[in-house]
């Protein structure tokens, strides 16, 4: 039984890969082309509008969906580019680019 425990809190406890935290950040580029794609009439969304749905959706403990990375302000620039690459993509349609390292 503690073997379980121990792996439970091993897999809880890791770190997100590179590839998992770019995934992430994808998936927040993409959530912003559905939301832009529900809500905007138009081709271009309000960005005020577009911030404010990414605050709705994504703040409070219920809506961060970011991976554990190593520590807080690796966490909080990981999150705060995942902000970031949703309001871009709400704002245009289009999925902004996710280049480089989170």
């Amino acid at each position: 039984m503690s073997l379980t425990v121990g792996m439970l809190l091993s897999a809880c406890g890791g770190t997100a890969s590179p590839d998992e935290q770019m995934d992430y950040l994808r998936s927040m580029a993409q959530h912003g082309v559905e939301h832009h794609a529900a809500t905007s009439p138009g081709p271009v969304g309000d960005q005020e509008e577009c911030a404010d749905a990414y605050h709705q959706l994504y703040d409070g403990p219920t809506g961060d969906n970011a991976p554990h990375v190593g520590d807080y302000a690796e966490r909080a620039a990981l999150r705060k580019e995942g902000e970031r690459l949703f309001i871009e993509s709400c704002v245009t349609g289009e999925p902004a680019p996710v280049t480089g390292e989170p």
